[in-house]
């Protein structure tokens, strides 16, 4: 049996190999049974030697290849992928082959034709997973609260949403803190995750914004830099810059009717804070601006999801799109 697993949810890609390995380990009478090999480098001839292994004593021996470069489309010299793929084929039954790729395997690589055609036959499986949709996160963090006994609010989920990067890997984490946080308590609520999570991201996300409005190619440019520097992932930027591009359209709105700070409070359930800034930074931008922005970054957002984007060009152009909208 082949079972490929790959998408771009690392998250899910390495939940779902340790629910397949580690049975099939456990059922081995001998180690030597088991390989789990980082096949970045892995060639063709390297990996029909260990494929064509034969178990001993065991009925099975498991082979398991993370993020196999052939499969990926690197360092394939001499159509190492297209060799790799006929010999597939021929291996043993004794051989549980496990693929994990933590990208998505373009349909047109020879490996992936050959596993997808094999599936066909019932000789393999593929299991894609890729990040949840934004309509999806709040079932998710429910899910993997549930999963350690717990329960958690709406408002919670909301919240800690917001102050989240929208990674399962990340948010699982904050569940896990916020578990501990909450004991003897299953359940977490909202003055929990508001008093544990962190909103640093707020006050960088404002800094990126604050430097937008000003109309300066190179405080902007200094900005996103220095957010990259810190580690700041491309695509926890987008998710922010949507989340914030939101708040600034109600913020918009309600300036636009003549309404206050307090009626922009009163309508928002973010801190009072955030809720100023949004107002504030409102005033730099016309209504017509804003919703133009907010819709180039969701389908920005959707043209990452599809592989069509590099997400760090993608939000460096976007920036430099308002910088220049702005200076003129």
């Amino acid at each position: 049996m082949i079972t490929l697993i790959h998408g771009g949810e690392g998250y899910l890609v390495d939940r779902a190999a340790r629910d397949l390995v580690e049975p099939l380990r456990t059922g081995l009478t001998l180690e030597f049974n088991y390989e789990d090999i980082q096949a970045d480098a892995l060639t063709a001839d390297a990996f029909a030697e260990k494929a064509g292994t034969l178990p001993f004593i065991d009925s099975l021996r498991v082979l398991v290849l993370r993020d196999w470069g052939l499969l990926a489309g690197k360092r394939d010299k001499g159509a190492g992928a297209e060799r790799a793929a006929a010999y597939l084929e021929g291996i043993p039954d004794t051989t549980h082959l496990i693929v994990v790729a933590h990208v998505l395997v373009a349909p047109g690589n020879a490996l992936y034709r050959t596993i997808t055609a094999m599936e066909k036959d019932k000789r393999a499986r593929i299991q894609r997973y890729e990040p949840p949709r934004r309509s999806d996160r709040a079932g998710w963090v429910r899910k993997l609260a549930e999963e350690r006994g717990l329960t958690i609010t709406p408002a919670a989920v909301r919240v800690l949403l917001e102050r989240s990067q929208p990674d399962l890997r990340l948010l699982d984490q904050e569940i896990a803190k916020l578990a501990m946080y909450s004991l003897p308590s299953t359940r977490i609520d909202e003055e929990a995750v508001r008093a544990l999570v962190s909103d640093s991201r707020e006050e960088e996300i404002f800094a990126l914004t604050d430097s937008l409005g000003s109309g300066r190619p190179g405080e902007v440019a200094g900005v996103l830099q220095s957010l990259l520097d810190a580690g700041r992932e491309p695509t926890w930027l987008l998710y922010t810059l949507v989340s914030h591009w939101r708040r600034l359209i109600q913020a918009r709105a309600v300036r636009d009717r003549g309404g206050s700070l307090a009626d922009l409070q009163a309508k928002l359930s973010d801190h009072p804070f955030v809720v100023e800034k949004a107002f504030r930074q409102a005033i730099d931008y016309s209504a017509a601006d804003l919703d133009q922005g907010f819709h180039d970054l969701l389908r920005i957002e959707e043209q990452i999801k599809l592989g069509e984007l590099d997400a760090r060009l993608a939000v460096e152009g976007f920036i430099l799109e308002q910088v220049l909208s702005t200076a003129g």
